[in-house]
């Protein structure tokens, strides 16, 4: 395979490196190898730590901007990098947060609108059950295909793949971003038809009914006091 190809090279073909042996270390050159073997490291300064980490050196296949001279050497661990976005990232993502929970009253509001009155627990019970169901099943299953399409290197044991050691951050931002724009852009055109297509309930004349009855439950419980004798209400008022 084409990663294969890039592990085996001529600095390090006589190493017989293997490559169920993950063990990434940063080349002085800024590129990180898969293990010291690929980066045809030849020993190991066991004096010389560098924040910590283990160096090694002779290292045939580090190229680039070397600062020991001719050889070059390798940190154990993945080289470091830095997100420069991260500040906008945050900003925009904490802008996309709000505007996702602004929306969860109006949609709530529209449930209650479109079922009578009687029935509202029973449609606020349903609607979660279908918000819970398309979360917790199909959205990581989705999610995590996303991601696994990123993984640039797979633990292979024995034949059969483990768990993803290095993902192209590249890759993986620009699928999330496409998966997320797609799932809300399906939200708002769901919205969008049932704002099309709802229409009013028409009103029950049971709760006008109910409404006339509480009316004149409530004149029944006055009391006879309250009431003229010769049961006239008199204007007093009037002129």
């Amino acid at each position: 395979s084409s990663l294969d190809e890039n592990l085996t090279a001529a600095c390090n073909s006589a190493c017989s490196c293997i490559r169920e042996l993950y063990n990434p270390v940063c080349g002085s050159d800024g590129v990180m190898y898969y293990s010291p073997c690929h980066a045809g490291c030849t020993s190991v300064n066991h004096t010389e730590l560098s924040m910590g980490k283990q160096v090694y050196s002779g290292c045939s296949c580090v190229g680039g901007n070397v600062s020991r001279g001719d050889e070059g050497f390798a940190v154990a661990g993945k080289c470091s990098s830095t997100c420069h976005h991260m500040p906008a990232f945050l900003s925009l993502l904490f802008i996309i947060i709000c505007f996702t929970f602004l929306s969860s009253i109006p949609a709530l509001t529209a449930t209650l609108r479109c079922v009578p009155d009687s029935q509202r627990s029973f449609g606020l019970g349903i609607q979660w059950i279908v918000v819970r169901t398309l979360g917790s099943i199909p959205g990581p299953i989705a999610f995590g295909s996303v991601i696994d399409l990123s993984c640039l290197l797979w633990q292979d044991r024995c034949g059969e793949l483990g768990s993803c050691y290095i993902y192209r951050n590249s890759a993986m931002s620009q699928y999330t971003l496409i998966a997320g724009i797609i799932f809300k852009l399906l939200g708002t055109t769901f919205f969008l038809v049932a704002s099309v297509l709802y229409q009013p309930p028409p009103e029950s004349p049971l709760s006008s009914c109910e409404s006339m009855n509480h009316g004149t439950e409530h004149m029944g419980n006055l009391p006879i006091k309250d009431l003229p004798e010769d049961g006239v209400i008199v204007n007093l008022h009037a002129r």
